[in-house]
């Protein structure tokens, strides 16, 4: 991320607690049929996940863009909206400009969703006031002609960007607004095809988010428990590492595939972006691909319902079978199993997907009961990083934004990579940590190379790494190679 001097922008300091990377380990053995002493909590840790005005992390979330809407949703009529806990309404006036203002009319509170669409904005329907898209008061009809009522305040009022079928928001300080960020995952390689979509979940945003950072439960969830989901695959166990990134975190996962390793690192951008490769690989083909199948953003709607709303990438180097299904997509669906509640009831029971995981953890998820374990790291690490910019916030320090290339997109660090590398007996759990390490700092290391280069470049390093035994440790003398490989 880039250096820059701080700015005072934020309101007084609210407590933020630490997040433990586990639960303690020395607790006494418990009694059976304990569930009377068991304590449960009902704290929601509000100062992480609330995301309404004035709160930390409504504060912290409001000095980024966010995708509010498809495009396709913005007919003739106003778009009656609730994002980050505030009653807005989005539209486009006749001269096709997008406008995003406070819902309920300045004059006598009624809402703008029944307002008169017009060449420069949005008219009352009340009583006729007028209102540009920036918020400024056009027009107060029924006042005397020389009352200047109109030039003594503004309707409120948000930026807009529209982006890839999307249209983001931006709800912070107007003297703070960041530049808008484009991924290189959204324009590399050339021809990539991104097709829109937006679920709604009825939880909080958070419990949404922290799934992009729990790459273990992709062999549990999508496999091992529920069956089959995606393919045979997912089930191996992989071996996990998480790794910083100048945007974020890396949630890596590394499993074996016969002869094959096979790395799916997704990228988890603050404050709430994440990107992922495929559901369809199999591994057992040999793949490079620095670049997404997935990206989208967890936008909270209020405490607790939020959207998955994002962009499905179609082009060969991330699908070179072709098996995304663009036709599939949109608003309500994505051609994901899992991902939203139209099966019924007794089947997601029997086979429940990530829409069930995430939402049964109840309309706020109540991290004072949990027991962290190991393969939670990545999740631990992306609160502190999310309480880190809540923090800075709250001191009045401006959040840092994500460097770019000169001119051009913002680095990122999802890679889908499938390489020859044959199991090393009995120690290819160390082979495969140390597959998912190297490659993956290599794509770190990478990222001040421009999106085509840098794939060239990494897939050439990961090729001599290969070549040299790279991934091998170099003294063991009672391992060997899998005879059957």
């Amino acid at each position: 991320m880039a250096d820059r001097a701080p700015r005072r922008v934020g309101r007084p300091l609210t407590a933020l607690p630490e997040e433990p990377m586990t639960a303690p380990t020395t607790r006494a053995k418990p009694a059976p049929f304990n569930g009377y002493y068991t304590p449960v909590s009902q704290d929601t840790d509000s100062a992480l996940t609330a995301a309404g005005p004035g709160t930390p992390g409504g504060d912290y979330l409001r000095r980024f863009w966010h995708p509010i809407a498809m495009a396709s949703e913005v007919k003739d009529t106003p778009l009656p909206l609730r994002v980050l806990g505030e009653e807005l309404v989005l539209f486009r006036d006749l001269s096709g400009r997008l406008g995003l203002v406070h819902r309920h009319c300045s004059h006598r509170g009624t809402s703008l969703e029944y307002g008169i669409i017009g060449p420069d904005g949005i008219r009352c329907a009340y009583h006729g006031w007028k209102y540009a898209i920036d918020g400024t008061v056009l027009e107060t009809p029924s006042e005397p002609p020389r009352s200047r009522l109109k030039d003594s305040f503004s309707h409120g009022a948000y930026r807009t960007h529209e982006y890839a079928g999307l249209i983001f928001a931006y709800m912070g300080p107007p003297e703070a607004t960041p530049e808008f960020p484009v991924y290189d995952s959204l324009t590399w390689p050339d021809g990539n095809e991104l097709v829109p979509y937006k679920l709604e979940m009825p939880c909080n945003w958070l419990q949404v988010h922290e799934n992009a950072a729990d790459p273990i439960h992709t062999a549990y969830l999508h496999a091992i428990v529920s069956g089959v989901q995606f393919t045979p695959a997912f089930a191996e166990l992989p071996e996990l590492e998480f790794m910083e990134t100048p945007i974020g975190l890396l949630s890596i996962a590394t499993r074996r595939c016969g002869q094959n390793l096979w790395i799916r690192a997704s990228d988890v951008i603050l404050p709430n972006v994440a990107q992922f490769g495929t559901g369809f690989v199999d591994g057992s083909k040999e793949k490079f691909a620095l670049c997404a199948a997935f990206t989208r953003w967890i936008v909270p709607i209020d405490d607790t319902h939020c959207w998955v709303i994002g962009v499905r990438h179609f082009n060969p180097v991330i699908d070179p079978r072709n098996e995304g299904r663009a036709d599939r997509i949109g608003l309500g669906r994505i051609d994901l199993m899992g991902q939203t509640d139209e099966r019924p009831y007794a089947e997601r029971q029997k086979n429940p997907g990530d829409w069930d995981a995430m939402v049964a953890q109840g309309p706020i998820a109540i991290r004072a009961n949990e027991h962290l374990a190991s393969t939670d790291k990545g999740v631990a690490m992306l609160r502190r990083q999310l309480r880190n910019g809540m923090r800075d916030v709250q001191q009045g320090i401006e959040p840092r934004m994500p460097q770019r290339y000169p001119g051009g997109p913002v680095p990122t660090y999802n890679n889908e990579t499938i390489l020859g590398v044959p199991a090393l007996v009995p120690d290819d759990a160390a082979v495969m940590r140390a597959f998912g390490n190297k490659i993956c700092r290599t794509v770190i290391d990478s990222a001040a190379l421009p999106p085509g280069r840098r794939q060239a470049e990494v897939e050439a390093r990961v090729r001599a790494m290969q070549a040299e035994g790279a991934f091998y440790p170099q003294a063991l003398p009672e391992t060997r190679l899998a005879e059957n490989l």
